[in-house]
């Protein structure tokens, strides 16, 4: 199936083929392959009104052929070329031997197309060459029952007769490439998290989060170098966070949380100063500082400031028996939130001057098959279990006892029982929502076809289904 669907919608003389023709022209100049057919109308009676012959151009090879003639008889009043429709069948099954088209041009879809007829026909093979954007005039009124026959709805449609049409149509076809590009680093971000962070994780690897945010915030300069609008670099950690919930790991709320967070922090700071060593050095110190702090932020929304009642009380402790004196927790945190910070900006600064990924990650990149296919998701009632952990627990066992040697009573404990229990409870439920393989969808459904594309490709690499 094509990447990217468009729709160009207009009545009969509404100049939708002359559109088509200018964005092919300007495709060509471009260096851009083009395929496709323009419907050249003859003896047109009036503007709004079915000409009385149809011809159709080839646009790889100029070749002009008779494809439909009037005849009032018939209903619709056409009748088309047996001939031409043979030698249409040979053409789209040579378009399968060939690479795929950057761009598919198909004029028109009218009420045959509806039916299954005219160039219905040839879209099953079409689709089957994979041809990364296709443009399809439809006649007005029916771009619902185009979709139908073609089995999914457009991405875009451009009503050929409004302002800058054109533009729109040629921006779409360069959106292509990055919104592709954006799909190919957040997979390989993606495959990376699932499989070194994983090993980092198991191994219990010091100072592992600060090497995968390291990474995470190397992988969006990488990504953003070259792109028209670099703020979409947002994208990469949301794919890559889409991929990691498909993986074992996945079902942890930390390692989802951070990436999708990093991914918000670094695009606002290019959004906010544009694409240059301040925003990217800001973008990769807020990154890091995020791995820092996430772990204890989660923490806090756990057991709330008995967390820093129970740090309080073991400094205090350490002043009294060993006339230790331990820094303050704002003061503890803040200087490992400098030491990340100052390390993830460090890497995305030397990112940025390489303008290009190393040769090893090149390679990642080129194969792009990084993690095998991952299990799939656990059902959201199993994930109850994440509770069984002894990790999910250490938290609160050690909180819960200091504050009962520090005289606090059972029932506050409890408490902070209840409240643990009821914010993991919330965590794991809006987790056990979360379905990656029907981002792309949803993300269509609501016009954001650059997203759906990045995200679809990324999961189309590495066997996942909707």
């Amino acid at each position: 199936m094509p990447s990217l669907l468009i729709a160009v919608t207009g009545g009969p003389g509404s100049n939708k083929t002359r559109l088509l023709g200018e964005l092919a022209a300007a495709q060509l100049a471009r260096g851009q392959r083009v395929e496709g057919m323009l419907a050249l109308a003859v003896g047109r009676q009036a503007p709004d009104q079915g000409a009385n012959e149809y011809w159709l151009r080839l646009l790889g090879t100029g070749q002009e052929l008779s494809w439909a003639v009037r005849d009032e008889s018939l209903d619709p009043p056409y009748y088309f070329e047996p001939e031409t429709e043979r030698k249409l069948q040979a053409w789209a099954g040579r378009l399968r031997t060939l690479p795929p088209a950057p761009l598919l041009i198909l004029d028109e879809f009218s009420k045959f197309e509806a039916r299954g007829q005219g160039l219905m026909p040839l879209w099953p093979v079409l689709a089957a060459s994979a041809p990364h954007v296709v443009v399809i005039a439809v006649r007005e009124g029916l771009v619902g029952e185009i979709e139908r026959v073609l089995g999914r709805p457009f991405d875009l449609r451009v009503p050929a007769a409004a302002p800058g049409a054109l533009q729109q149509l040629n921006r779409a076809c360069e959106d292509f490439g990055e919104w592709t590009r954006i799909g190919l680093f957040g997979g390989a971000a993606g495959g990376l998290e699932m499989t070194v962070g994983a090993a980092l994780h198991a191994a219990q690897i010091p100072l592992r989060g600060l090497a995968m945010s390291s990474l995470q915030a190397a992988m969006m300069v990488f990504a953003g170098a070259g792109l028209g609008l670099p703020g979409r670099v947002v994208w990469v950690p949301f794919i890559s966070g889409g991929l990691k919930a498909l993986s074992p790991a996945g079902n942890r709320v930390r390692p989802m949380l951070a990436i999708v967070m990093q991914g918000l922090l670094f695009g606002a700071s290019v959004q906010a100063l544009g694409w240059n060593s301040l925003a990217l050095g800001l973008g990769g110190a807020l990154v890091g500082a995020w791995a820092a702090l996430q772990g204890i932020l989660l923490q806090y929304l756990l057991l709330g400031t008995d967390l820093i009642r129970a740090y309080d009380s073991v400094v205090l402790w350490l002043a009294d028996q060993w006339h230790v004196t331990a820094p303050s927790l704002p003061w503890l945190v803040g200087a490992w939130a400098v030491l990340h910070a100052a390390v993830a900006a460090g890497v995305a600064l030397t990112a940025w001057k390489l303008k290009q990924p190393p040769a090893a990650l090149r390679q990642v990149l080129a194969r792009e098959n990084l993690a095998a296919t991952p299990p799939p998701v656990r059902p959201g009632w199993q994930r109850l279990r994440d509770f069984g952990q002894w990790q999910f627990w250490l938290p609160f066992l050690l909180v819960s006892l200091i504050l009962l040697g520090t005289g606090r009573p059972w029932v506050a404990v409890l408490w902070l029982a209840v409240r643990f229990v009821a914010v993991g409870c919330v965590l794991f439920a809006l987790l056990s929502l979360l379905r990656p393989v029907r981002w792309a969808e949803q993300l269509r459904q609501r016009g954001w076809w650059g997203p759906a594309l990045a995200f679809s490709s990324a999961l189309s690499r590495r066997g996942q289904s909707k």
